[in-house]
């Protein structure tokens, strides 16, 4: 038969490569494994560091209530004792009453 008309040649048809299954999930699988197994580990770093924070916070929480009870013993008792007013004048600032002398011993 003759051809009368043009006719291009085909181009090979190219063919799809399939992704093997395997070889493309792989890399995902690991990838995914990994990225759970580091979320694991930081949520478990951070709760004992968080544990570690509370404890911390706890013994700093009695501290300041044992120094709020002292503080507000002092200042009860500043209120109610005018003596208190003249041991700290002597101890602190080394004050005398009239007629007295400061002994001094080292």
């Amino acid at each position: 038969m003759i051809k009368t008309y043009y006719q291009p040649k085909k181009r090979p048809r190219r063919r799809r490569t399939r992704i093997s299954s395997l070889s493309f999930r792989l890399p995902l699988l690991k990838l995914g494994f990994f990225s759970l197994v580091l979320l694991i580990f930081l949520g478990v770093v951070g709760h004992f560091y968080l544990r570690h924070e509370i404890a911390v916070l706890k013994t700093q929480k009695r501290d300041l209530l044992l120094t709020k009870a002292r503080l507000s013993a002092k200042i009860s008792r500043l209120e109610k004792d005018p003596r208190a007013y003249e041991e700290i004048a002597r101890r602190k600032y080394g004050l005398v009453k009239d007629n007295e002398r400061l002994v001094v011993f080292r």
